[in-house]
């Protein structure tokens, strides 16, 4: 049962990370970001179009990049080569991320059904211990960017990418959108989106042994 209770411990935090992180690509939260930062300033086309695109892009509902100032515009391409092959790389990150974030849940929940039905001493063991490692994580996670936003930037990206097309200008149209503060603010609500699930399944653990003790 040790070695159930720890693919479960890994399996569910991993699929609410990458559930909280996944915020990140949708249009509604982009938007939320618009005219906050600096860089908004130097925006020359379509905000809110080009969001559209990128996100969509993401989710697989614009097949590639190359779109123009805004939504008539059909000669210009915005965004430089090196922007879109590095986007590519972060599409197919993401989707084999999500990919292995469900495949993560169903495992969890049928491992977690089976411990249940089993030993449901273990059961509750496991979930009232389940935040210790992910705790860990985010005080280290957290720690690193605050100290050193930009060597943790960087270590994320040479870690998870193969090239340096992640290495853009200032004046590229994913760096003028998404400025370094942005990522610092969606860093920290995804740590504390994830702390507080972490948090609520804690106290749906110790709701339910209480109710089954009662």
């Amino acid at each position: 049962m040790k070695i159930i209770r720890i693919i479960i411990s890994v399996l569910i935090p991993f699929f609410l990370l990458i559930l909280f992180a996944s915020l990140l690509t949708t249009k509604p939260y982009l938007q939320l970001s618009k005219g906050l930062y600096e860089s908004h300033e130097d925006v020359y086309f379509d905000h809110d179009y080009a969001i559209e695109r990128i996100a969509g892009y993401l989710n697989y509902r614009y097949d590639d990049l190359e779109f123009g100032l805004n939504e008539l515009d059909d000669v210009n391409v915005i965004m430089r080569d090196t922007e879109i092959s590095h986007m590519v790389d972060v599409k197919n990150l993401y989707t084999t991320l999500k990919i292995s974030a469900l495949i993560s849940l169903v495992i969890a929940v049928s491992l977690s059904y089976l411990l249940y039905k089993k030993d449901y001493d273990e059961f509750y063991k496991t979930y009232k211990n389940i935040y210790f490692g992910p705790m860990f994580f985010v005080m280290f996670l957290g720690a690193s960017f605050i100290i050193n936003f930009d060597g943790a930037f960087t270590v994320f990206h040479k870690i998870f990418f193969t090239n340096d097309d992640w290495l853009l200008y200032t004046t590229d149209v994913l760096i003028i959108l998404l400025p370094q503060n942005f990522w610092m603010i969606s860093g920290t609500i995804i740590l504390v989106l994830f702390s507080l699930s972490l948090g609520l399944i804690y106290y749906l653990n110790e709701k339910l042994n209480n109710k089954r003790n009662s």
